[in-house]
């Protein structure tokens, strides 16, 4: 694997042709976290002295996600101009001779991104920054998608969207696994059993949306990150996903540490324009602990085989693991306790 120093070095040479500008480079940084994508962060300044910050995703040799780094580009490009946030698009380029691998490069948007670890991240602004994140995730879920772009995002399946979505993971899940977990295998077992209805409207599937994976500066989200898990599917998914407890670990009562929940629902009704379906909703949410169980197990295996000893990998099949083990078995008992 090429260092840095020669990475930028092909960097600045390709994208000075590429804008056929004489470019200097200031900067050129691995920022770390990325599931399926090497991220950079770049500043490159021209012979008038204007600087312009990019992002560059180059995909990387091994990955917690198998992704096509073109479902990313379409899922940014079709959210451009917008009330979603997201950075401009610049290229994309499938030749591994250019930087190595394929990549992508767009504009670098202002922010921070904060741990989805930490209780107190966006004090004193959640109110203002819940009311944004919910709302933009309505506004995901309403962008009318025609068939012309569905066949460009999607392999056409005659499976619902959950069969879909819970078969993807749980192939995952008896490729990767090294032991056996009774609790996830009777949270799979209750999905399958109790599938949910078919959406009135299928929407872009965000994948992966959550706090952490949003920029904000100070009461503004700027910024939603990390689509490569994006597809066409049940807007119940996303939500499901952003509600999990896991994402508000040391205060449950408040999603995503930032509202309580029926605000956030609220929030995403108005904002959608779609009505949730409580049971549905509840089937996601044990979805979305399957699936995680999936990427924790993913990360776990390819640290154990040394595919990427990322100290990430070891710690994901383990704390997280655990939670969404705890959660599991929560929505099972409570069940139990309905009927």
């Amino acid at each position: 694997m090429e260092s840095n120093k020669e990475l930028s070095s092909q960097f600045i040479s390709y994208y000075s042709k590429f804008t056929n500008k004489k470019l200097s480079l200031l900067s050129f940084e691995r920022v770390f976290g990325g599931a399926s994508r090497e991220t950079f962060r770049i500043l490159v300044k021209d012979e008038t002295g204007s600087e312009e910050k990019l992002i560059l995703r180059r995909t990387q040799e091994s990955s917690l996600i198998e992704t096509s780094q073109s479902t990313e580009y379409l899922a940014y490009s079709a959210y451009q101009g917008t009330l979603v946030p997201v950075p401009a698009m610049i290229d994309i380029n499938e030749d591994e001779g250019t930087l190595g691998a394929p990549f992508m490069l767009m504009q670098q948007l202002d922010g921070a991104a904060a741990s989805p670890f930490t209780p107190d991240a966006y004090s004193p602004h959640e109110e203002e920054l819940g009311e944004q994140f919910w709302s933009i995730l309505g506004e995901i879920a309403k962008k009318d998608i025609n068939d012309d772009f569905i066949d460009q995002f999607d392999n056409a399946t005659e499976d619902p969207c959950w069969k879909k979505e819970l078969d993807k993971w749980i192939k995952v899940i008896k490729e990767d696994s090294i032991s056996i977990e009774p609790i996830l295998d009777a949270g799979i077992r209750k999905l399958y059993e109790n599938p949910p209805k078919e959406p009135k409207k299928k929407s872009l599937v965000h994948g992966d949306y959550r706090n952490g994976n949003f920029l904000f500066k100070e009461n503004k989200i700027t910024g939603i990150l990390d689509w490569e898990m994006a597809h066409i599917g049940d807007p119940l998914e996303d939500l499901g996903w952003a509600l999990s407890p896991i994402w508000s670990w040391q205060d449950r009562d408040k999603p995503a540490y930032l509202l309580d929940r029926q605000a956030s629902l609220s929030i995403w009704e108005g904002s959608s324009g779609l009505t949730i379906d409580k049971n549905d909703l509840k089937w996601w949410e044990l979805f979305a602990c399957v699936k995680g169980m999936a990427i924790w197990i993913s990360a776990g295996n390819e640290f154990k085989t040394g595919k990427n000893v990322d100290p990430i990998n070891l710690f994901s099949p383990w704390i997280p693991g655990d939670i969404h083990l705890e959660i599991i078995l929560d929505i099972l008992e409570e069940d139990l306790n309905e009927t």
